[in-house]
């Protein structure tokens, strides 16, 4: 039924006292949210890390002053390419994570930062220290101003080079 059709059979019931349109007595379901990147990457910290960030790094980022990166198996498989030309750009369901702490060892968790690329186009989150509710999300002016100096978008570890020729 178009939807004209059914508001004009609502006004008309609207003027008949008793009669309810079929449908208004069944009670309306819960719209649900989408789950956060975060809650999609589960326990990130078992992932596997960035071959030249297998420990904790100092940097001078706005994540915090030393940071674990992980990245899921879509990205470990894209850097195990090796394509004549290199690899161009991630692939699309890659995804990083960075944990910022504010100490080389131990330290407390200051900043959760996600992001990953879907349909050709990266999305990001921040969290503040342990937090379950992103400070901001999506494409953020912040997130992609600064990564887009990176290759695709990451500025932490390359994209596969070509093989060397021999």
């Amino acid at each position: 039924m178009s939807t004209r059709r059914r508001a004009a059979i609502a006004a008309l019931a609207a003027l008949v006292p008793g009669v309810v349109p079929a449908g208004c007595e069944e009670p309306l379901q819960p719209v649900s949210e989408p789950p956060t990147l975060l809650a999609e990457a589960g326990d990130y910290t078992m992932w596997a890390r960035p071959k030249n960030r297998a420990e904790r790094q100092p940097v001078v980022a706005p994540h915090g002053g030393f940071v674990d990166i992980y990245i899921n198996d879509v990205v470990v498989a894209d850097q195990a390419m090796v394509l004549p030309e290199g690899l161009p750009a991630w692939s699309d369901e890659a995804m990083v994570v960075l944990a910022g702490y504010d100490a080389m060892e131990g330290g407390s968790l200051v900043q959760v930062a996600v992001m990953q690329k879907q349909a050709g186009v990266w999305a990001w989150e921040q969290y503040d220290g342990s937090s379950e509710e992103p400070r901001f999300s999506g494409r953020p002016d912040v997130c992609v101003g600064c990564h887009s100096a990176g290759e695709d978008f990451i500025r932490s570890f390359r994209l596969p080079d070509p093989p060397p020729e021999e």
